[in-house]
């Protein structure tokens, strides 16, 4: 029979062989144990201190199982470090020296000394699996310390949105907050959903974790730490607006050089700076939130401030979403037209059509102003199914009238292939207006092709096969891959005009247009380049054998019958289809 208890000298002596035991460690990075009793020594299957060191490494974070310590880290910092009280209850698995698996519950308490230093003493106590996984409280001090995590987030420990609110409310309305500048922010991860596919939910809860507390360390003073849901993240915070900027900075870089290189992400973020009191928490929020969703696209920023400028632009998208049914239906929506110039000939080849809004209370507004919108809220085929419509109405009334005729090229948005039946839809059209397919040109930009790519090459080819001319559009002005574009079917190239403003400053890139169209036309496809403002551009392209040229040089988009006024005035006439 063992002993019954341990002989701690001047101590006194400890009951042994019982399921829990005390043992103290230090609050720094490191965690280092400093004592472990008898009873956690049996708990882990060691017979003295050494073996113990041996087999945790002497830190906290060695006595916790590898899956759980992330979790609890957490919430043993928001209970003590962060909360009002400094104390923590937490529940979590312990390896033991032959491999086993235990399940245990910790009571800790966080003490500081007067030097400073500070250290946990934590009592453990042996559970049975089915209690472990029991949520029913079992002990007063469970029951206090479970109802103060209804506060909290069960993953990061932080604040959840209710309590955030509620805390954020009340120092909004205490007196102290009236000599601070306050400031709300909102941290996102982009596409976290795609990271979580390709990496399992496991470390996606590590990263939300890992950010959690890069954003409670960073605003450990004057900020108030929540997650609102998912990988949503909003934190309150005085001090002034550069100093802000700053955190927000230090988070951004905590994320991006972390070692695991698994884990490195370039997360966003958006601040609002609170400047009425009065104001409610919620919209707070959703102003800083709508800075930081405006930016998710974006590759060169990584924060913006809630602004004049940024509330012109959502209001501004709002009123898009709001009145597109509206401008399609009384055609504020306008189809322009360009001239696409056969380089050789200097003949016009055909035209491309291209979309404006001209509002009766909101004036011209370009395609930049609400292009990307309709795409991010999924409402573009609604535009490009009208284009596609109207172009053909503009088609028969040229035939009818008796005019010069070329192919008119429409562009389709890489979110119609998921919209609608886009093919299906020009077919339709043209069938119904009786508009050949060979003077309805389809121009998909090259990013599209990434996307999908199945469906979409396999549409493409379909349309080809039955007469349409299909343009890669855009080519050059993103990232652009040789063997992308190797893998379809089309018929016309087009260059980005990015490829002649940089021909302006660089050489080089007279020789790299060169090689694109050699390649282009090698591959049985028309090479166009598009953004010719200059005679000497023109020139350029004919000496580089390019044999399709689009820009302001020929003709700025316009109404087809000022179109065709202003070309005729300048001399240019259209080729002979055949």
């Amino acid at each position: 029979m063992g002993k019954k208890f341990h002989d701690a000298g001047i101590s006194g002596i400890i009951p042994t062989g019982l399921p829990g035991g005390f043992f103290i460690y230090e609050n720094n990075d490191i965690e280092n144990v400093l004592y472990a009793g008898p009873n956690v020594l049996e708990m882990y299957g060691c017979e003295n201190m050494g073996e113990f060191i041996e087999l945790t490494g002497g830190t906290f974070k060695g006595m916790v199982h590898p899956d759980d310590y992330k979790r609890i880290e957490n919430q043993i910092q928001a209970q003590t470090i962060f909360g009002e009280k400094k104390h923590d209850y937490v529940r979590y698995r312990i390896v033991t020296k032959n491999g086993g698996e235990r399940y245990v519950e910790d009571f800790g308490h966080l003490l500081h000394r007067d030097d400073g230093k500070s250290y946990y003493y934590v009592y453990i106590v042996d559970l049975d699996q089915n209690e472990y996984f029991n949520k029913n409280r079992n002990s007063f001090a469970e029951a206090e310390i479970l109802s103060a995590n209804q506060e909290t987030d069960d993953l990061t420990g932080l604040l959840n949105m209710a309590f955030f609110y509620r805390r954020a409310q009340m120092f909004l309305g205490s007196y102290e907050s009236w000599r601070e500048d306050i400031s709300f922010i909102h941290f996102d991860i982009p596409n976290f959903k795609l990271f979580n596919e390709r990496n399992g939910f496991k470390l996606g809860d590590e990263l939300l974790c890992d950010l959690a507390k890069a954003i409670r360390e960073t605003f450990h003073i004057g900020g108030i730490c929540a997650r609102f849901s998912d990988d949503h993240f909003v934190v309150c915070t005085t001090g002034s607006r550069e100093s802000v900027v700053e955190k927000v900075e230090k988070v951004y870089k905590t994320m991006l050089l972390t070692d695991d290189v698994n884990k490195k992400v370039r997360i966003k973020a958006g601040i609002y700076y609170l400047d009425d009191r009065r104001a409610e928490i919620g919209l707070a929020c959703d102003h800083a939130r709508l800075a930081c969703n405006s930016i998710k696209h974006r590759h060169d920023v990584n924060y913006c401030i809630y602004d004049e400028m940024l509330r012109d632009n959502l209001r501004k998208q709002q009123y898009v979403i709001d009145h597109i049914d509206e401008a399609i239906e009384r055609e504020y929506i306008k189809v322009f037209y360009q001239p696409v110039i056969r380089v050789k000939t200097g003949e016009i080849c055909g035209y491309e059509a291209l979309v404006r809004w001209i509002d009766p209370k909101m004036g011209m507004l370009s395609p930049g102003d609400f292009i990307s919108t309709l795409e991010q809220f999924h409402l573009i085929h609604l535009v490009d199914t009208f284009v596609v419509k109207r172009v053909c109405r503009d088609y028969v009334q040229m035939r009818d009238e008796g005019k010069e005729l070329v192919p008119i090229s429409v562009n389709i948005s890489r979110l119609d292939f998921e919209l609608c039946d886009i093919f299906g839809v020009v077919e339709e059209t043209r069938a119904e207006y009786d508009v050949p397919r060979d003077m309805l040109d389809l121009e998909i930009t090259e990013s599209s092709l990434n996307e999908n790519e199945g469906y979409i090459r396999s549409s493409c080819d379909k349309m080809r096969e039955m007469g349409y001319h299909v343009w890669i559009d855009d080519f050059g002005s993103g990232y652009s891959s040789l063997n992308t574009i190797a893998n379809y079917n089309f018929d016309v190239l087009k260059l980005d005009m990015v490829f002649l403003r940089s021909y302006d400053n660089n050489p080089k890139t007279g020789k790299i247009m060169g090689y694109i169209i050699k390649g282009a036309k090698a591959m049985g496809v028309s090479p166009l380049c598009e953004g010719v403002e200059t005679e000497v551009h023109f020139n350029f392209l004919k000496e580089i054998g390019c044999e399709r040229a689009q820009g302001y040089y020929f003709g700025k988009p316009m109404p087809m019958e000022e179109s065709r006024k202003f070309t005729s005035e300048k001399g240019l006439v259209w080729e002979k289809v055949e």
